[in-house]
């Protein structure tokens, strides 16, 4: 009995059965012009990108909005702080920022909205002393997101039952 490899064994494959050698030794072209232009080789990339989706907001449309100091996401993580339970209840908050007349009406006359906040007086300009937009609870969960308009601890959950925005539109300033 011989010991060792038989000469079938370390030959190459033969068309009959299979091409394996082929697979193996086969190296993977640089660019898909080298794969289109070799005739022998069967590869062909696969390309699995989707198409990127565009922007729903143009930059144009957001630079219109207007300016404040807070952001959206930043507003209601202040208000979420506000909710956060400490020595058995809720501290008080006072949320002071800047906004122009054009960012708060594209924040809170926002026409996405289920229900339109309620903005006192309904017509105003940047000569309006005073401009009070009263929230309810659903109204900030559509606004500022569900998850920001209740907090707690694991012994209790707090919500937030009202919101009053009160906007200085001569001097550019609000209170939340």
């Amino acid at each position: 009995m011989a010991i060792g490899p038989t000469p079938k064994a370390t030959s190459k494959c033969s068309k009959a059965s299979g091409t394996l050698d082929h697979m193996i030794s086969r190296k993977r072209k640089s660019s898909l012009v080298e794969a289109e232009n070799d005739e022998n080789d069967d590869y062909s990339p696969i390309t699995t990108k989707k198409p990127r989706k565009a922007a729903s907001k143009s930059k144009k449309a957001i630079a219109e909005a207007g300016t404040c100091s807070l952001n959206k996401k930043e507003l209601g993580d202040r208000v979420k702080s506000a909710l956060r339970l400490e020595k058995y209840g809720t501290q008080r908050t006072r949320i002071d920022l800047t906004m122009d007349l054009a960012y708060f009406n594209s924040f809170f006359r926002n026409p996405e909205l289920k229900t339109p906040i309620d903005i006192t007086p309904s017509t105003f300009d940047a000569s309006t002393p005073v401009v009070v937009a009263e929230l309810g609870h659903a109204q900030a969960g559509e606004l500022l997101g569900v998850s920001k308009v209740k907090g707690g601890n694991r012994m209790a959950t707090t919500y937030l039952a009202s919101m009053c925005v009160v906007f200085y539109p001569a001097k550019g300033n609000a209170r939340v």
